[in-house]
């Protein structure tokens, strides 16, 4: 470090205004004899801030690039410089553009000095900011990294507050925008959430472009995002998510792909991708048909819980089956899926039980009598009227053998 450098550290210790000034500049730009740190140089101008606050914030604008201020929260100091410093004024007008508060940014473009075509007239549309934001490129006062940090963090931000709208306009900022940015990560991975957001919640992507939606799930499932792998497997498919229709999501079909990022999917836990799977694979006439293949996801899905899974699984071995014990199988899913609120489950359940004849009332009535009598004897006539048993499987089935979950199992092995 240089004598002077060293000097100017002594006063800035003492308190003196003017050196913590410019030594806060030296750290923000990097000097031949110190090296560049921006912290310090922030930590520098505060101090040179409570006494001399147009300076300190001019230098806080001039020195650090937009999204350097608005990390460091540092917008305070911008808006004390806009008032006299024309740098500044422009940080803040592209400030609250890429926040898209336009009001806001015409009129603080209406008080620069600076003249730009294509905006003569103020912002009146989405093209104006766009030609407003390149020119303020090409002069040097915000750049790529700014534009994407922010719009990553103020969209980011209204999605937690579960304002969507609010967040996919932030984010139309990139796609009307023609100049060089390319999207990171945290970007794509923002894009993903709001369509997974926008699928649980029933609302509309607004104009985010499929092209760029499309783009955020390859690029983030080819990560690993479960989520993305998900929805972009569904759609690659042709099957809707939620009330999005595939090709809001997605150009085209690709089923062997969709195959590919839904077997990722279920493979670490998302279970509804077996039951997607399930369907693509039992379609003889695809180009991904594999009857084998359909049975193993079904299976996989009906473990998961899945009660549609559960009653077809039910109605495939309750076909199949020559034996008992698979056809218990078959009866204890499809008791499951009933019991979940499947429809058609229940419907397929009822049909097991024969229909008997004669009055319900009376019925009651008479076995409420015996009751009396024989307890035992009135509980199997409960249980034959229940199941359409005959008097013979009535009086000879063992009670607690052939009570499951579901229902009865009555067969000779259990009866005595």
């Amino acid at each position: 470090m240089r004598r002077e450098d060293l000097q100017l550290r002594k006063l800035a210790k003492k308190g003196d205004i003017e050196a913590c000034i410019k030594l806060g500049e030296l750290y923000l730009t990097g000097s031949p004899g110190i090296s560049k740190n921006i912290n310090i140089g922030i930590s520098y101008l505060k101090i040179a801030f409570p006494k001399d606050q147009q300076r300190a914030a001019t230098s806080l604008a001039k020195y650090l690039s937009l999204r350097e201020i608005v990390k460091e929260d540092l917008i305070y100091a911008l808006r004390h410089a806009a008032e006299n410093d024309e740098i500044a004024r422009l940080k803040l007008t592209a400030w609250h553009l890429l926040r898209c508060e336009y009001e806001i940014g015409n009129n603080l473009l209406q008080r620069c000095t600076t003249q730009f075509i294509n905006v003569e007239n103020g912002i009146q549309q989405k093209s104006s900011v766009d030609n407003l934001l390149r020119s303020l490129h090409a002069l040097n006062i915000i750049h790529p990294a700014d534009i994407i940090s922010i719009v990553e963090s103020e969209a980011r931000a209204a999605l937690s507050e579960r304002q969507l709208d609010k967040c996919i306009q932030i984010l139309s900022v990139l796609c009307i925008h023609k100049g060089p940015i390319s999207l990171n990560i945290t970007l794509h991975q923002l894009i993903c959430d709001i369509v997974a957001y926008a699928e649980n919640f029933k609302h509309d992507l607004g104009n985010l472009s499929t092209d760029l939606i499309e783009q955020s799930l390859e690029r983030c499932s080819a990560l690993g995002h479960l989520n993305a792998c998900h929805i972009l497997g569904r759609s690659l498919a042709g099957y809707a998510c939620g009330h999005l229709s595939a090709n809001r999501l997605v150009r085209s079909q690709n089923l062997r792909k969709s195959v590919a990022l839904l077997l990722r999917a279920g493979d670490s836990g998302v279970s509804m991708a077996w039951l997607h799977l399930f369907r693509i694979c039992s379609d003889y006439r695809s180009s991904v048909g594999n009857p084998t293949m359909a049975r193993f996801c079904l299976e996989k899905a009906a473990n998961h819980g899945i009660a549609e899974a559960e009653r077809c699984l039910s109605v495939m071995i309750l076909r199949e089956s020559v034996e008992i014990e698979s056809m218990e199988t078959g009866m204890k899913l499809l008791h499951s899926a009933a019991y979940k609120g499947d429809s058609l489950a229940r419907s397929l359940l009822s049909s097991f039980v024969l229909p008997v004849t004669g009055s319900e009332d009376e019925a009651q009535n008479a076995i409420s009598e015996i009751h009396e009598i024989s307890p035992l004897l009135a509980m199997r006539l409960r249980l034959a009227r229940a199941f359409g048993l005959t008097k013979l499987e009535a009086l000879s089935m063992n009670i607690n053998a052939t009570i499951r979950p579901w229902g009865v199992d009555f067969h000779p092995e259990v009866t005595h």
